[in-house]
């Protein structure tokens, strides 16, 4: 089966790092087939991803992403009190923050 993930930032991660701002990832029988920008490859399942930032063959199991949100907080705290005044703040964090 392919897949066409279309419409976003592709990062490729390779050694030239390439970026393709408006670019799409084909997808063939689960693995990465090839990235691209400009003319899309006809294909029938296309899925649009809006502009998202996307990593093929990149797998971020950990991130802390969501902290840029809250770095101006409990500046002066020691990590305890950090994290006490920090996590009920996170817990409010949505997908449109």
């Amino acid at each position: 089966m392919k897949r066409l993930l279309a419409n976003a930032h592709v990062v490729v991660m390779d050694d030239a790092g390439t970026e393709h701002e408006s670019g799409w990832v084909l997808v063939e029988d689960g693995v990465v087939a090839a990235t691209g920008g400009g003319a899309e490859p006809e294909l029938v399942e296309r899925d649009d991803l809006g502009g998202a930032v996307v990593t093929p063959g990149l797998v971020n199991t950990h991130h802390h992403l969501y902290q840029t949100l809250t770095r101006a907080r409990a500046q002066e705290a020691d990590l305890f009190s950090w994290l006490k005044a920090l996590y009920p703040v996170w817990a409010q964090v949505d997908a449109e923050a």
